[in-house]
């Protein structure tokens, strides 16, 4: 008996406690997200050149540690898309094969030279310097990584006839793997031809030079030149990607480039960019399926 009244006395007292430490969690959730500060703000730029000595066309560095080299190539213009570092005026990009690509910038005044060198080889040339010139975006600008996607798609054109009450299908995603988004889709009667074998998304990027890239486990690679067509909102904002890589081009689920952003500084989904881009796939001349990708990205940094 005696036991049973100090068990009670007990509960008396530590009930109110737990309720006030619940109470205190709730408190420190409440307050607003801050996004981490990029890392490299101020060496974010994109490096233009004009000469026949290198193939190198531009370089362009992100606030966060992303980088995109401009290579003309054989069959055309080629994309690599890296990290970088920077040491007194020489930023090193790593390539995903490993190969590394250093530049060194030096001005004077309003002219820029780069010492480009790569595997051993160096070549000096003159620059023109662009600066960041996206306003109101600072959180965008920064290197994300996926947390969830979620797919809907929608048939509204079936054997040519427009649907009155489309069919919609919704899978969310752990990351961010088109093969499965795709075998998804299929399997709900809408067939993408490209192959998206090993285009498992791990990083994205939003330049403040207006450059955006994607890196996937598979070492390729997606970029981008990107602009808002809205105001910037709370509730996001409109953007337009027109896509530069042949890969990006031809990925059903993003190709035409319309999209929308949104960063949660509270609420449940604090801490998160969703990224959303909407696009269409005609399936022949007679279907059609409206595409709706949400990618839930966190900092990667």
């Amino acid at each position: 008996m005696k036991l049973n009244k100090l068990f009670v006395a007990l509960m008396a007292v530590a009930l109110p406690l737990g309720f006030t430490a619940c109470g205190s969690d709730d408190n420190e959730s409440s307050e607003p997200y801050v996004f981490p500060e990029a890392p490299n703000k101020a060496k974010a730029a994109t490096y233009t050149f004009s000469s026949w000595d290198t193939p190198i066309q531009s370089v362009s560095f992100s606030e966060g540690s992303s980088a995109i080299i401009e290579v003309e190539g054989l069959d055309g213009v080629e994309y690599i898309v890296g990290t970088y570092t920077e040491s007194n005026g020489v930023y090193t990009v790593t390539a995903p094969d490993g190969q590394t690509y250093q530049f060194k910038v030096t001005v004077n005044g309003s002219d820029y030279k780069v010492v480009i060198t790569v595997a051993g080889e160096s070549v000096t040339v003159e620059a023109k310097k662009t600066a960041p010139s996206a306003s109101g975006a600072d959180d965008l600008l920064a290197d994300w990584k996926p947390f969830k996607t979620q797919l809907n798609l929608t048939h509204v054109i079936v054997k040519g006839e427009q649907v009155e009450n489309p069919g919609s299908f919704m899978k969310e995603f752990v990351g961010a793997n088109f093969q499965e988004m795709k075998e998804f889709a299929e399997n709900k009667g809408c067939v993408i031809i490209e192959d998206l074998e090993g285009f498992d998304l791990q990083k994205v990027a939003f330049f403040g030079t207006l450059k955006f890239s994607a890196s996937f486990k598979n070492k390729e690679s997606y970029t981008a030149i990107w602009e808002n067509t809205s105001n910037w909102k709370d509730d996001g904002v409109d953007l337009k990607f027109t896509w530069e890589d042949e890969n990006s081009k031809a990925n059903e689920f993003i190709k035409d480039g319309v999209s929308r952003v949104k960063i949660y500084k509270e609420g449940v989904n604090k801490g998160q960019c969703w990224l959303t881009l909407l696009s269409t796939i005609n399936n022949g001349i007679d279907e059609k399926w409206r595409v709706e990708v949400v990618f839930r990205l966190v900092p990667s940094e």
